[in-house]
């Protein structure tokens, strides 16, 4: 179907412990996301949230099953394909930033666009023009440790839109803000989706943001126990 961005069948994970001891973390996921929704994955600690959104994200490969972004299998590309693909397709939130701290705010949205072979001062202007949108226009200069969490995470947003992905997977984006912050980010993905038909995958424990989205996907012991659809 032209509207499913992407599309999840049968997706199991398996870790081994040890020689003889496995944990079986997923065990048979599907799930189809359509372009421009916003899907929120719920769940209790260790039922597989991250585990499937890394999947999902081509952090990670299945131990069984296949996942279709646009259409194209990703995981019968080598990992170099892989890491090309995914810096085109796909953005990144996650709940720590994981911004580069010897980098300024604009240096750090740019960093996607020159991963992909554009210089900084081909990537600049775009990078500014996101900074702007998510209100941190004043910032652009400042290093993720002269921001406060909120405003590192903010940054953390508009670089996840560098390269305008099809998909951004955030792992609980807010979990590290306090309720003001964390409200302000999820008005901002809400914002966002609207605007630009922004599709979101989002793990999260916040009930609030969970509420906000177009569909929640809960998971219980690994596999998908109940789809919600808001309204």
């Amino acid at each position: 179907m032209k509207n499913i961005v992407l599309r999840a069948e049968n997706i199991h994970k398996i870790f081994w412990l040890g020689r003889n001891v496995k944990l079986h973390v997923l065990k048979g996921i599907d799930l189809e996301v359509k372009r421009g929704e916003i899907v929120a994955i719920v769940g209790a600690s260790g039922a597989g949230k991250s585990t499937l959104l890394h999947i999902l994200g081509t952090l990670d490969r299945p131990s069984e099953g296949k996942v279709y972004v646009d259409g194209v299998d990703v995981f019968q590309m080598s990992d170099v394909e892989l890491a090309k693909f995914r810096n085109r397709k796909i953005g990144f939130v996650f709940q720590f930033h994981h911004l580069l701290p010897e980098f300024t705010a604009i240096e750090n949205v740019a960093m996607p666009a020159m991963i992909a072979g554009k210089s900084f001062n081909e990537a600049k202007d775009r990078a500014y023009e996101l900074l702007k949108e998510v209100g941190l226009a004043d910032r652009i200069e400042h290093k993720p440790s002269e921001l406060s969490g909120g405003e590192q995470q903010r940054v953390a947003v508009a670089r996840a839109l560098m390269n305008s992905p099809e998909i951004i997977l955030a792992d609980e984006p807010s979990g590290n803000l306090d309720s003001q912050n964390a409200e302000a980010l999820h008005d901002l993905i809400v914002e966002l989706n609207k605007k630009h038909g922004q599709t979101f995958i989002i793990a999260t424990h916040n009930e609030k943001l969970a509420e906000r989205a177009d569909r929640i996907v809960k998971i219980v012991d690994g596999k998908i126990h109940e789809i919600i659809t808001a309204g």
